[in-house]
């Protein structure tokens, strides 16, 4: 079965889009707020999800298709988190660091050419497809844009506080 990488980018570009939207007009106090102990703040969510453009999608789709009998490099998002300093980095730089990685990918994408998207890899939680991997990539957009709003909802609850938003209606 094929995948029409036209409407990945697409896809891709709108995450993208949304991603780079709820970032928008925050100070740094709106960056790095957290809306509970242990939670990640936007900033540590825009770098994770640069990360993961960089080392995990477009790097483990490139090994499936182009290198099947290559091992994957070892993926650790929380430890990044930690190890890449996430909290303490320049939030400007983070989005601009996204964004970069995004364009690269979808160039990438364009060049990519034919592919087996059956080719498969024996991941240890079970065979993943490039085609997986490709779905994967546009629903981890979804989750981290859910994440975003979640961190936004949050924050304007905790600006308004002591006051209710049960006029708002349910979340």
């Amino acid at each position: 079965m094929a995948i029409d990488l036209s409407e990945v980018g697409t896809k891709l570009e709108q995450g993208r889009d949304i991603i780079v939207a709820m970032c928008g007009r925050l100070d740094d106090e709106g960056w790095r707020w957290r809306p509970a102990e242990g939670e990640w703040s936007l900033l540590e969510v825009i770098n994770h999800i640069a990360d993961e453009e960089h080392y995990d999608f477009r790097t483990r789709i490139d090994l499936l298709v182009h290198h099947p009998d290559t091992e994957w490099p070892r993926l650790d998002p929380e430890g990044w988190a930690v190890e890449h300093r996430y909290y303490e980095l320049d939030p400007q730089e983070s989005l601009q660091r996204f964004v970069e990685e995004r364009a690269t990918s979808l160039a990438w994408l364009q060049d990519l050419g034919d592919v087996d998207w059956d080719a498969t890899y024996a991941h240890r939680s079970g065979p993943l497809r490039a085609g997986d991997l490709v779905v994967s990539w546009l629903v981890h957009d979804d989750l981290h844009a859910r994440q975003m709003l979640h961190i936004h909802h949050q924050r304007s609850l905790a600006i308004g506080a002591p006051y209710s938003a049960a006029y708002a209606g349910a979340w």
